[in-house]
């Protein structure tokens, strides 16, 4: 059956609450709540832009519960908001793309973290493009072994259930439940998110050469520093 309606999740985190340990020790702690909302931000731009187009609806998954506001903050765009459900990466993922696919009723959706300071508009359309063709499962790989984004029409039992999150077998990790259970999987273009120092000075350099539009609020941010 033909996918009429799509949409984006962006799994946000409140820039206040935890969240970057790894940076903690090269950074103070405002620098690095600074550093979460600069991130978040870009990622709703683009987002947002996507929305724009028609093309996809966009859902703001937060965390913690009350954070709306903090988040709706870094951006001018009005999301419907739904507050993550509890559990582990994995239980929140997919009850992420529970709601979007049952109560939202949209026949694909994919869901995005809020630490990809190089995703655009393409990475979103070329997943949806890819669901369009295809069903099953989309991934867009990151370069630590994780994945970016993930996209569904339908939610399999046990595609979350046996993935070491936070490692660098996830996306093979992904990958070997989705073979088991008899689902199609397609890669997108990769990129990479923020965890470390290293991805940080990573994406100091790939900024200089990226047209000024990639990125502003984390650009902003390099310049504060």
């Amino acid at each position: 059956m033909p996918i009429q309606r799509c949409a984006v999740g962006v799994m946000a985190r409140a820039p206040s609450a935890a969240g970057k340990t790894r940076l903690a020790p090269h950074l103070s702690s405002a620098r690095l709540a600074a550093l979460r909302a600069a991130l978040l931000a870009d990622t709703l731009d683009v987002i947002a832009a996507v929305a724009h187009t028609g093309s996809l609806d966009a859902v703001l998954f937060f965390t913690p519960a009350g954070a709306e506001r903090e988040i709706a903050a870094l951006t001018s765009h009005s999301f419907p908001c739904v507050c993550q459900s509890d559990g582990d990466l994995g239980q929140r993922m997919r009850s992420a793309l529970e709601e979007l696919l049952g109560p939202r009723s949209y026949d694909a959706a994919m869901l995005v973290g809020a630490d990809i300071p190089l995703l655009n508009v393409r990475h979103l359309v070329e997943a949806r493009d890819t669901l369009q063709s295809s069903g099953g499962l989309v991934l867009g790989p990151a370069d630590d072994g994780g994945y970016y984004l993930i996209g569904l029409t339908k939610v399999h039992d046990g595609l979350f259930e046996e993935t070491e999150w936070g490692t660098d077998s996830v996306l093979i990790d992904t990958l070997r439940a989705a073979e088991r259970l008899g689902i199609e999987a397609r890669l997108i273009g990769g990129t990479y998110d923020i965890d470390t120092i290293e991805d940080l000075r990573r994406l100091e350099r790939d900024l200089e050469s990226a047209v000024s539009t990639v990125a502003p609020h984390v650009r902003h941010w390099f310049l504060e520093g």
